[in-house]
């Protein structure tokens, strides 16, 4: 997404496709692993006294859910402005966060963030910069995350158990898994919305 000048307002949320169909045992003290890679152009930092932002702007959020609840969050400062950036983060499973449950704890990724464009058309030229904000998804583990998964996912009686008898919802994607062996899954996740909104 990109603006000339104004307010552009990131709201991404990545999650899984086809539903999660399996009830997910996590490591306690495993570790949740993720990348993402975006780049960026425009102002994003407020009182930096550099840049259009006036209290206006916010910088880049990543939000790890299981369903609705929250597993992870973190925000991130200075992020370098035209060129490509990677960022890697990490979380060990807590003792609350060990069961996910097929029918309430789907996981996203939230990405959210605030840049500001001043981007003005003179006679003699272009001034300031618009504002970008490009995230990668691809198949080359630029943008992945990363579960930890027990094996125990996988027996037969840990997914016949059915001591949460909480009703099913219908889940908007499901954890890509390969054989009953594997102690971690990768997560590749889709985009469904970003809004903006005008300066006022």
């Amino acid at each position: 997404e990109n603006r000339e000048n104004g307010v552009m307002t990131i709201d991404l949320k990545f999650t899984m496709k086809p539903a999660l169909n399996k009830r997910l045992n996590m490591t306690l003290d495993g570790e949740i692993r993720g990348s993402v890679k975006i780049y960026i152009e425009g102002d994003y930092e407020n009182g930096d006294n550099e840049g259009p932002c006036n209290s206006d702007c916010q910088n880049l959020t990543l939000t790890l859910k299981a369903g609705a609840t929250e597993v992870w969050t973190q925000e991130y400062t200075g992020i370098p402005k035209g060129s490509d950036h990677q960022i890697d983060f990490s979380h060990r499973i807590l003792e609350d966060q060990v069961l996910w449950d097929k029918s309430t704890s789907n996981p996203s990724l939230h990405v959210s963030m605030k840049l500001k464009g001043d981007r003005q058309s003179q006679w003699w030229g272009d001034t300031g910069d618009a504002a970008l904000f490009r995230i990668y998804l691809s198949g080359d583990n630029t943008s992945k995350i990363e579960l930890p998964i027990d094996p125990t996912s996988w027996d037969d009686a840990f997914q016949s158990d059915e001591m949460l008898n909480q009703p099913v919802q219908t889940p908007g994607f499901t954890l890509v898994a390969g054989t009953v062996a594997m102690a971690m899954a990768a997560v590749w996740f889709r985009p469904s919305k970003i809004e903006q909104e005008d300066s006022q």
